[in-house]
């Protein structure tokens, strides 16, 4: 068992079992017949073997341990049967130890005691040949699965899969095919000698390595063909979601997981987000942002490496956010030329779920998903260059007009106030002149730099023309939208600039016209109309000022009322 218990209940029963086990032994020894060492050693050794072979199939681990077990109660009895069956379990998964604990290597020898103990009780109350080896057999198993059951019972939302009818009947006909293996070792062992029951259980131990090899040969057939049907995707979609689904579905063969998902990584925002996902959680997973700092995804990131969690409650919280919800986390960095484009998450319930062996090949997978993903931020990239401008990279006149258009015509169904702040760089011709325009592009940036500095994410920056940017500020009203553009205008002027011919600092100032939808006017084109003759108004006026659209609209009827009166 790869099982770390967690719960007091747990635990308690755990180390009940043990102490049950080996405090039998302890109880019986007496009781051991020592004139049957040379016997016992024979079957502690052909056991160890036979659990150091043990094929890893997907139910479990098939091993020809039983054919020992039986070959024992037969041939020495009860007590000999305990220690022989204890040492087995207790020196074949130290030996090959699977991931186990200590402590679940302990609880499988005693769990193995107990059964052998209770089935020889059975054995010794039943009569004939045939039957009391039924019997014993019926009796092993059962005491096996049910201290199993009870010994899984408080992690059995993480263990469903082991308490399906699938693996009683898989163990069942292991049983079934071991049982008169083992009662002709006896028969042999008891009329020939021990040099023919070697030899008879020769054929389990070769079976063992044949069908070891047929396992590992079938699993690589299996990843080569997963290998094969990425590749050959990678040739023929043209979605990359479909692309990133069909890696999940191939990286199912080669691996089992719960859930998995596929992240990729954002320019524009600077994150990890979700590009597929297969699995119960995966509308969970489909949720999920991840900076490229964040627990186990930092150190994949950091190191280019895949990181295994083994089992998350052992670990601190913040290590494996945000897929607390698994026991087991496989991170596969998606790499193309040595950069990480994304991310495959594999997760599962269950601890120590995810072995070395299967690293390699995901991560030659993961890399054909990195190509896909780098092919798209290079598009990303491309449609941001062609969205945004060079020097300021905000969006173009015509974006930054859609944008806006779409997000008043949002807000008038919600009546939520958008406004929008025209900042004209004051004299910017004659800088150029002075200076060139090298010093000239240093004045739009630095303005620039302060819009970017000042405005909040959700706003959106434009350059609107040679020497005039834009801001459209959802959710602010005509007062907070002057007081942001008092704020642009004197964080402007207090900044300097030192063109390379002046050699001294420039003030740069600027002059802010500012127009509110719906307050303004119900019209997207009357609102940038209204901006426009609002910073032109503050030109006039001086420069360096902030003037509202609505201000303008007041004093042009209060000189209407002037004229009238």
């Amino acid at each position: 068992m790869d099982i770390s218990r967690r719960s007091g209940l747990g635990l308690l029963y755990t180390w009940t079992i043990i102490f049950l086990g080996f405090g039998y032994l302890w109880q019986v020894f007496p009781a051991l017949n020592l004139d049957q060492g040379s016997t016992m050693a024979m079957l502690i050794l052909l056991g160890v073997l036979a659990e150091w072979l043990a094929v890893p199939l997907a139910q479990g681990f098939l091993s020809g341990g039983y054919v020992i077990v039986l070959a024992s109660q037969l041939i020495c009895g009860g007590v000999t049967t305990a220690f022989v069956t204890a040492l087995i379990f207790l020196i074949g998964l130290g030996i090959a130890n699977r991931g186990n604990p200590l402590r679940a290597t302990l609880f499988n020898s005693a769990q193995h005691v107990l059964a052998a103990t209770g089935a020889a009780t059975f054995f010794e109350l039943t009569n004939g040949t045939v039957l009391p080896i039924m019997v014993y057999t019926l009796a092993y198993f059962l005491i096996n699965h049910l201290l199993v059951y009870f010994y899984l019972l408080p992690g059995r939302r993480d263990y469903p899969d082991l308490f399906g009818w699938e693996v009683w009947r898989w163990d069942g006909l292991t049983y079934l095919i071991t049982a008169p293996y083992g009662a002709l070792l006896a028969m042999v062992y008891l009329k020939l000698g021990v040099g023919w029951a070697l030899i008879l259980f020769l054929p389990v131990l070769v079976a063992q390595i044949i069908l070891r090899r047929y396992v590992h040969i079938a699993t690589s057939n299996k990843e080569l063909t997963a290998l094969f049907q990425v590749s050959k995707g990678l040739r023929l979609s043209g979605e990359p979601a479909v692309f990133f689904n069909q890696i999940l579905q191939e990286t199912s063969r080669i691996v089992g997981y719960h859930t998995a998902v596929i992240f990729f990584w954002s320019d524009s925002r600077q994150l990890f987000l979700p590009g597929a996902a297969q699995g119960p959680l995966k509308e969970d997973l489909c949720n999920v942002v991840i900076s490229a700092t964040e627990g186990v995804v930092g150190q994949a990131i950091s190191t280019k490496q895949p990181v295994s969690l083994e089992d998350v409650r052992d670990m601190l919280p913040e290590a494996a956010v945000p897929f607390q919800q698994f026991r087991s986390v496989l991170v596969i960095p998606l790499l193309f030329q040595g950069e990480v484009t994304g991310l495959l998450v594999l997760g599962e319930m269950k601890p120590y779920a995810f072995n070395d062996r299967a690293v390699p090949l995901l991560s030659i997978i993961g890399g054909q998903a990195g190509i896909v993903i780098s092919h798209d931020l290079l598009e990303e990239k491309i449609q941001h260059l062609s969205a945004t401008d060079r020097l300021t990279d905000f969006l173009t006149h015509r974006l930054f007009y859609r944008q806006a258009v779409k997000h008043m015509v949002r807000a008038n169904s919600g009546e939520t106030p958008v406004s929008l702040l025209l900042i004209d760089i004051d004299n910017l011709r004659s800088f150029n002149s002075r200076h060139g325009h090298g010093a000239g592009d240093g004045v739009i940036q630095l303005v620039a730099g302060v819009l970017r500095d000042i405005t909040k994410p959700t706003d959106i920056l434009g350059r609107y023309g040679g020497g005039e940017l834009a801001v459209l500020a959802p959710g602010l009203d005509t007062t907070e939208a002057l007081r942001l553009a008092e704020h642009i205008r004197i964080e402007v002027r207090d900044r300097r600039l030192v063109p390379e011919e002046a050699r001294q600092q420039v003030t740069v100032t600027v002059s802010v016209g500012v127009a509110t939808f719906p307050q303004d006017n119900s019209d997207p084109d009357q609102i940038f109309q209204g901006a426009e003759k609002a910073a032109a108004r503050a030109k006039e006026l001086g420069r360096d000022r902030t003037i509202a659209y609505s201000q303008l609209i007041k004093q042009l009827r209060a000189r209407l009322g002037k004229d009238i009166g």
